[in-house]
């Protein structure tokens, strides 16, 4: 699915990823960065923001878990981020509010019924 949602990116684009603690949002962003021939993405929740080098332009990963409030984004500068990067893929985006860039795709992860399987959706 990862290579998919990688060929279907335009350039600059924000790549929403929400859904519930542990239900695989960084290991999709860890796919999609493969994907892009980048390394793989490492979880950011401790440093916040990765930026992975790709063949195709930088890849940003950001984790929004840890902001306590979405004013606390505007450090972040996802703006700019965005417009630097090939893509922008940002976990927890409710948590930046308004300051997170309006997302070209919006993907929801959820645990499902069998614990080795997520139920992705794609939100618009």
């Amino acid at each position: 699915m990862a290579h998919k949602v990688w060929d279907a990116l335009p350039a600059h684009a924000v790549l929403w990823l929400s859904g519930d603690l542990g239900s695989g949002k960084t290991t999709f962003a860890q796919a999609l960065t493969r994907a892009a021939g980048a390394d793989a993405a490492s979880s950011p929740t401790f440093a916040l923001v990765h930026e992975y080098g790709s063949p195709h332009g930088p890849i940003v990963h950001c984790d929004c878990f840890r902001l306590r409030t979405p004013d606390e984004a505007i450090d972040l500068d996802l703006d700019a981020a965005r417009q630097a990067a090939r893509a922008l893929i940002v976990e927890w985006p409710e948590r930046a509010g308004e300051h997170a860039p309006p997302p070209d795709v919006h993907l929801h992860f959820a645990h499902g019924d069998d614990p080795e399987r997520r139920l992705v959706s794609r939100r618009w």
